[in-house]
């Protein structure tokens, strides 16, 4: 099983060779959650402020599987 995983600004430092445009496909066994997936990625889930998955917002508890579209933001700043 294949999922597709995005990752945006300040996240992408945490996967090496991480490619913007084309995202990070990864294999997986059997469905994992998104929380698991960044233990996997050594991306500190507290680093995470939103995940999409298909398009959908979920929580980190949340589990993806084949196919599926992952998307992870961090906290935005600005004023």
């Amino acid at each position: 099983m294949f999922i597709k995983i995005f990752l945006s600004s300040s996240l992408r430092k945490y996967v090496d060779n991480y490619d913007p445009l084309t995202g990070l496909e990864k294999a997986i066994e059997h469905p994992v959650s998104v929380e698991d997936l960044c233990s996997d990625l050594k991306i500190p889930v507290e680093a995470v402020k939103i995940i999409m998955v298909n398009g959908k917002r979920v929580a980190a508890d949340h589990h993806v599987g084949e196919g599926d579209r992952v998307a992870l933001f961090p906290p935005v700043g600005g004023g």
